[in-house]
């Protein structure tokens, strides 16, 4: 089954009733480190960190000691959009081992509806690889407690001087770019904007960025492993996991963002506004 959006607490339940009803004597549970939860259970359980699953010493033990009467727990483990990931592929092997599977997920996508299928795979053991057919998620059992995330534009001015240098520099790195990544380009355009967001910084509050290069005392970055209270962005992620994982940790959905008046700060709002809404159409897709 594929519990979407659910809590700690509410994964500790999941999992106890599952046990008691299908006499469980070992559960793995596949998660990455920063996203493990506090699991209470009496059994005897296993956290496998998400990026060790791919390692040798791991993958086999577990090949050997997965049976039906273990539950194997795959934890917030969307990780890549390739539906053909050799991590995704050795959770797959482990599921064909034991008919007890529980998939817990906050977010349904990285980026787009048809991430929700690797998911889905999961569940179904791959019986439909590939597919990415609404009409078949009939074939899953999913419980869904939506999260709505909002997001709320907070304008930044910036001055005729650092406009000059945005686009001097927007210049320096097309000519530049050659065979690189053209992400680059926007990465490095989104930190100029920086010094402008600190006249709106206010100390009784808490802000994520990219990173800590202004040395703020309530500044946390993507990479953390823990957060605590609401949190303003400073600057989004550019990889959109890293934003999931703020989320699924924070359980933040109502969030004010630093938006500087520079085409690229604009451009990323925009950018995860229609992430926003991609995840709201998979929502709606995945209850048809």
């Amino acid at each position: 089954m594929i519990y979407l959006g659910q809590s700690s607490i509410e994964k500790n339940k999941i999992i106890s009733e599952y046990i008691k009803e299908n006499n469980i004597k070992k559960v793995f549970i596949l998660s990455p480190e920063k996203l493990y939860f506090n699991c209470d259970i009496e059994e005897t359980k296993e956290f496998i960190e998400y990026d060790n699953i791919i390692m040798y010493v791991y993958f086999y033990r577990l090949l050997q000691e997965i049976n039906n009467d273990v539950l194997v727990v795959i934890n917030e483990c969307l990780r890549t959009k390739n539906r053909y990931d050799l991590t995704y592929n050795c959770i797959r092997n482990f599921l064909y081992q034991t008919r007890h599977q529980i998939i817990f997920q906050y977010l349904p996508t990285i980026e787009s509806f048809e991430d929700f299928f690797i998911l889905f795979d999961f569940d179904t053991r791959s019986k439909w690889k590939g597919q990415t057919d609404c009409n078949i998620l009939k074939n899953s059992n999913i419980n869904i407690n939506q999260i709505n995330i909002k997001l709320n534009k907070i304008e930044v001015q910036t001055g005729a001087k650092l406009k000059l240098r945005y686009q001097e520099e927007k210049n320096n790195l097309i000519e530049k770019i050659g065979l690189k990544d053209p992400h680059t380009i926007p990465r490095n355009l989104y930190l100029l904007s920086g010094k402008s967001k600190l006249f709106l910084i206010d100390h009784s509050k808490k802000y994520i960025g990219r990173n800590n290069r202004f040395c703020l005392l309530n500044m946390q970055t993507y990479k953390e492993k823990a957060y605590q209270g609401n949190y303003t962005v400073f600057e989004f992620s550019h990889n959109h996991i890293d934003f999931i994982d703020f989320l699924s940790i924070s359980k933040q959905v109502d969030i004010d963002v630093l938006v500087a008046d520079l085409k690229v700060d604009q451009w990323y709002f925009e950018r995860y506004q229609k992430w926003v809404e991609e995840l709201d159409r998979a929502y709606a897709k995945i209850r048809q």
